[in-house]
């Protein structure tokens, strides 16, 4: 379970980044469920490559 986390947290932000920007250009329909299909899977892989790639110190 702890080794889902980094994924969950960069869905998270994914989505959270998907609402922003969203909000601010106006979109709906198609672009909208692109940006809300994308970012939480590009997010959520960034963040747990990231995470793992970092040598663990303890």
């Amino acid at each position: 379970m702890k080794d889902y986390l980094p994924y969950a947290a960069g869905a998270l932000a994914g989505l959270l980044v998907a609402f922003l920007i969203s909000r601010l250009l106006m979109l709906s329909e198609t672009p909208q469920l692109v940006l809300f299909a994308l970012l939480p899977a590009v997010g959520g892989a960034l963040v747990e490559r990231v995470c793992h790639r970092r040598p663990n110190n303890s």
